[in-house]
């Protein structure tokens, strides 16, 4: 019988899983990522490329990760997509051909979801399955149970990974996701049901602005969202191969008129950053706008790999209550 330990961050932008064997030391543990995107095989074969995975689950065959088209648009995460993500990312923490595997695991949970107690439960069971999950991923059979999860907040992984920032203090954490932004007002680690929001101002109203920006730049010609999406992580649009730099302009406005609307969205929610001792930015997107965030607020604290702090923050809280 083999124990994993794991936390899990299936975001709408990425899936994000640590953990390990309890079995092995503290230097076997593993992070698995992957973009959070699927492929149903019976639309038309194609052959597993990059960051995917060829994933056959229910009789029925899929790639899951990069190389997806599918992807989520909904605040809800009781979607296939995201079950087959998950499981997909749990498959490489296990031996193929085994069995026995028990999987014990703290699932980062949407604030929108984490305030119904119904949608909570629906989503934890959705997740865990009903007994032995069996799935064939790039070829090899792998088996496991989901034996217990417990539930946290999206964004709240900050707090046990480094709990100093909020000992005695009042913080407001800002978790910029792929789809949404959520927002969480805790007073000395303890926030209230009241002190919460979220709203769709992730990296995906990130990107629009950017199409908005070089749409301006191009004289009204349009630019679709793969090329703003590259252009917002390079920096620029390319040109010949180097970065158009007059394009980098319209980038960095996009960024600042992003930050100007994440600060919007607290303010609509009467909460005066001004008055806490310290907003604290978590998530992908967070990096993108660093500047924007230091620039404008002096008590900012951004993680430096606020990405995955989510995730590195409940692995403690998975080993705590699960490496006995």
């Amino acid at each position: 019988m083999k124990k994993i330990i794991l936390s899990a961050d299936i975001g709408k932008y990425e899936t994000e899983l640590i953990g390990r064997d309890l079995a092995l030391t503290a230097d076997d543990r593993k992070t698995v990522r992957f973009r959070t995107k699927m492929y149903d095989l019976a639309e038309g074969y194609i052959d597993v490329e990059g960051n995917s995975h060829l994933v056959e689950l229910n009789k029925k065959s899929y790639i899951v990760g990069e190389q997806g088209q599918d992807k989520s648009e909904d605040t809800s995460k009781t979607q296939f997509l995201h079950q087959i993500a998950c499981y997909t990312a749990i498959t490489q923490f296990i031996e193929p051909g085994t069995k026995d595997n028990d999987i014990y695991m703290v699932l980062a949970c949407p604030l929108s979801v984490l305030l119904i107690q119904d949608a909570k439960e629906e989503y934890k069971e959705f997740i865990k399955g009903k007994g032995p999950i069996k799935i064939a991923v790039d070829g090899k059979d792998y088996e496991f149970e989901i034996k217990d999860i417990m539930i946290k907040a999206e964004g709240s992984g900050i707090i046990y990974l480094e709990p100093n920032l909020f000992n005695d203090q009042a913080v407001g954490i800002v978790d910029l996701g792929g789809l949404n932004m959520g927002w969480s007002l805790y007073n000395n680690k303890v926030c209230k049901k009241d002190d919460r929001f979220i709203e769709e101002c992730g990296t995906d109203r990130l990107i629009d602005i950017v199409r908005e920006q070089l749409a301006i730049y191009k004289k009204g010609n349009l630019v679709n969202k793969e090329i703003a999406e590259k252009a917002l992580n390079e920096g620029g649009l390319k040109k010949a191969g180097k970065i158009d730099t007059e394009s980098t302009v319209y980038v960095e406005k996009a960024k600042e008129l992003y930050f100007e609307e994440v600060l919007k969205n607290i303010k609509a929610h009467k909460f005066n950053i001004d008055e806490l001792d310290r907003v604290v930015f978590v998530g992908g997107t967070s990096q993108h706008i660093k500047e924007n965030i230091t620039n404008k607020l002096n008590h900012s604290y951004i993680p430096v790999n606020s990405q995955l702090s989510t995730v590195e923050g409940l692995y403690k809280v998975a080993f705590k209550k699960y490496g006995k």
